[in-house]
């Protein structure tokens, strides 16, 4: 097997947020769910070496060939070589995709899936990949991050083995449309607190930043800005539900309270992705699990936006819900979480919507 560090492999594609020039470094290190390293080879024989850091969570990873999942696994902490693929037709290009399966862990003082080398058989070669269509960036919480993809549909334990982020409706979607993907989501998240009614818990404080919802230490650079290095022609909120639960359960119970504030959050979290996001469609999703509270006002929210700024590139899609879907309990996904069926009928609907729009 020849060896190759990361900066030494010329035709790779990293996805997901990172540091300015993280593909210039011997290991790339992935922080967000479904963030990935991306090679094309002319090999029967393809290895990986990876390691991980942590104190609670263990961290997964999964691997797709030429777009379809084919292995996952725990990723160890130490260095370790895997073999994600043997026997292929060396004279066929075949994309290797290697995908961090599980979001940040806000709770956990060390989270980190470093990529270290990547090996190949004596005779393989890596080629050019192919280029996509579109870059599609998601924002969301624990639908978006991939919770309930493994597991039997009555498991009940907080556990990251249950989360597939490389399964969920924004790599699907990415597929549909031959896209590259940027995911941003966190579990239990909303867009102005958490299911909790946790006021920190907030995606869009911490969008202009790298990965800044870890506890690392002062000096990493994931508390950096991100530059956006790529543009993105779509944008895809997913945010909203724990808000919603946060509501449900009392801890906010005056509408006159808790109103304004989701729509003032909407329409200025719209303006941070508009400023960093000048030519992209924004379109905000919801529904793949059942909200009676919160649709409305995201709506509001749009409106106030767009009257304010008049920009015509912002749109609300609901999608369908996992109770309407998912009947029989091989389709349900675990933790209450919408199953493959639900990620499935999202994409396509995505999908079919970005198509409609990407002219406009």
């Amino acid at each position: 097997m020849k060896s190759y560090k990361l900066n030494e492999i010329e035709y790779k594609r990293i996805l997901g947020r990172n540091i300015i020039s993280a593909d210039r470094y011997e290991t790339v290190n992935l922080y967000w769910g479904a963030s990935c390293v991306e090679v094309c080879v002319k090999a029967s024989e393809v290895w990986v070496n990876l390691s991980s850091d942590y104190d609670v969570f263990e961290i997964w990873a999964c691997v797709e060939v030429n777009g379809f999942q084919t292995a996952r696994f725990i990723v160890p902490k130490e260095k370790q070589w895997i073999c994600i693929a043997r026997n292929l037709n060396p004279n066929v290009e075949n994309l290797i995709t290697i995908i961090k399966d599980t979001q940040p862990m806000p709770d956990d003082s060390k989270h980190l899936m470093s990529v270290n080398q990547i090996g190949l058989n004596e005779s393989g070669c890596f080629v050019p990949l192919k280029e996509r269509k579109y870059n599609i960036e998601f924002v969301g919480d624990s639908i978006t991050s991939g919770e309930g993809l493994a597991g039997n549909f009555n498991e009940g334990d907080w556990i990251t083995q249950w989360f597939c982020a490389g399964k969920t409706y924004a790599v699907k979607t990415a597929h549909l449309l031959n896209a590259s993907w940027n995911v941003m989501s966190l579990c239990g998240w909303g867009i102005c607190w958490g299911w909790d009614g946790n006021k920190e818990h907030n995606l869009p404080s911490h969008y202009e930043n790298i990965c800044s919802v870890l506890k690392a230490e002062e000096s990493s650079n994931i508390y950096n800005n991100y530059n956006f290095p790529v543009q993105n022609d779509f944008v895809v909120i997913n945010l909203g539900t724990n808000d919603n639960e946060a509501i449900k359960q009392k801890i906010y119970t005056d509408a006159a309270e808790y109103r304004p504030k989701i729509i003032d959050s909407v329409c200025e979290f719209l303006k941070t992705i508009r400023k960093n996001n000048p030519y992209a469609k924004i379109i905000w999703c919801y529904g793949m699990l059942e909200i009676n509270i919160v649709p409305s006002l995201i709506k509001c929210g749009i409106k106030k936006y767009k009257k304010l700024t008049d920009d015509k590139n912002v749109f609300i899609l609901k999608l369908e819900s996992r109770e309407k879907l998912e009947k029989a309990d091989y389709e349900k996904g675990a933790r209450g979480h919408p199953g493959e069926k639900t990620h499935i009928a999202a994409a396509k609907k995505l999908a079919g919507f970005i198509k409609t729009i990407d002219n406009l």
